[in-house]
């Protein structure tokens, strides 16, 4: 037992270590090991995380120069090979698992703050981290490239993340889809690349709402047109009926289609939904919160280690992207049930300054001032995306 507190261990309080090993003996995790476990392993690996190491032999020479601090922190010397036999080994399934359970607990721990709109929102979207097939020859996705693919469902209340797959870069947006929808009572909002008719319609039957954008090949019937402003941003609203062949029998019920005039860039863009009930600028204002996900992507793949690996498998790969994933969720709940007011990307780098000394994550943030604030009404939690 440590006799004080580091940041390090600081970070890990709010993960249980018993559902940690829940989820190592549901699928022999440990199974045969003997000189570095998943608990170890991962712990290794959220420290090569926080202190932005690049390469293996960089978490082995700063965990080697701070060896006098690493027991109080929680942590063991690793060797380079035996880090790398184990990535290698232990299943990334345990760290998938290990995600889900966190983002159930920041879900109880959210518990029914104030949304942004009457349903919860969930924005669906996927990102490609280009890989070099040459290393990485299992990342199939072009014949001269490889890509790994992160598909995600960003709660849009919390903004962090509430499901995620991982895949090769062949595998299309459309093909997990079903997967990270399958909730009741809530909006989902995605781009035009989502647009599977055949899953929109299981959306509808589960009795959820969607928003997307209208593909341009879209062929359809207009049944009726709803009132709008004449001089407003909603040029038009109606209810479609699709006549194609196949879309037809995929959704046969009415859709509701919006074309709105953006007042900042004069864009014009076409809204699909299921919603009747929601005015035509609430339809776009819930599009509009879309961008979330693209900032949080933006946001792991600067300020986290997700484009460069520490190993060449599938399974390494992946085991990296998920602590990293794991990584966002600890930041929120440290922020959300400590009261820490500094920001995701000021936390992390008083971390990786401070990582294995004697304080606390409220601790070091004592003399932080909390970020300006903004016009929207809920913390935003990656708002210094600009850092």
């Amino acid at each position: 037992m440590t006799k004080y507190t580091t940041v390090f261990t600081s970070l890990l309080r709010h993960l249980s270590r018993s559902e940690f090993q829940a989820a190592v003996s549901g699928l022999n995790g440990d199974y045969k090991v003997r000189t570095l476990s998943c608990w170890d392993l991962f712990k290794a690996m959220l420290y090569g995380q926080v202190s932005g190491s690049f390469g293996v032999r960089e978490i082995e020479t700063s965990m080697r120069v701070n060896g006098n601090r690493l027991y109080h922190a929680g942590l063991k010397r690793i060797k380079r090979s035996t880090f790398c036999d184990a990535l290698e080994k232990r299943p990334h399934e345990i760290f998938k698992k290990v995600f889900l359970g966190l983002v159930d607990k920041a879900q109880r721990v959210a518990g029914n703050r104030k949304r942004k709109f009457k349903d919860p929102l969930r924005i669906i979207d996927v990102s490609q981290i280009p890989l070099c097939l040459s290393r990485f020859n299992w990342a199939k996705y072009r014949k001269a490239k490889g890509a790994v693919k992160l598909h995600l469902n960003l709660d849009g209340d919390t903004h962090i993340p509430y499901d995620a797959y991982l895949t090769n870069g062949t595998v299309h947006e459309v093909k997990t889809m079903g997967q990270l929808a399958q909730e009741r009572g809530v909006i989902y909002v995605m781009d035009r690349g989502y647009v599977d008719y055949k899953t929109l319609y299981n959306i509808e039957l589960q009795g959820s709402m969607f928003v997307t954008r209208m593909k341009s090949n879209g062929a359809f019937k207009r049944r009726h047109n709803n009132p709008h402003e004449k001089d407003g941003p909603v040029l038009s609203d109606v209810l479609i009926e699709l006549t194609g062949p196949k879309t037809k029998a995929y959704y046969p019920k009415l859709l509701r289609k919006v074309k709105y005039r953006d007042k900042e860039t004069g864009k014009i863009y076409e809204f699909l939904t299921n919603d009747m009930e929601r005015a035509a600028q609430e339809i776009a204002a819930i599009y509009k919160e879309r961008w979330e996900v693209e900032l949080f992507f933006k946001w792991i793949k600067q300020h986290l280690k997700i484009k460069s690996f520490w190993g060449t498998s599938e399974n390494a790969v992946y085991s990296q992207i998920w602590v990293a994933l794991i990584l966002t969720i600890l930041i929120w709940l440290n922020r959300m049930l400590d009261g820490i007011e500094a920001s995701p990307y000021q936390l992390l780098i008083m971390m990786k300054a401070t990582l294995l000394t004697k304080n606390s994550l409220s601790g070091l943030c004592t003399n932080i001032s909390p970020p300006e604030s903004i016009v929207d009404t809920t913390q935003l939690f990656f708002e210094e995306f600009q850092c």
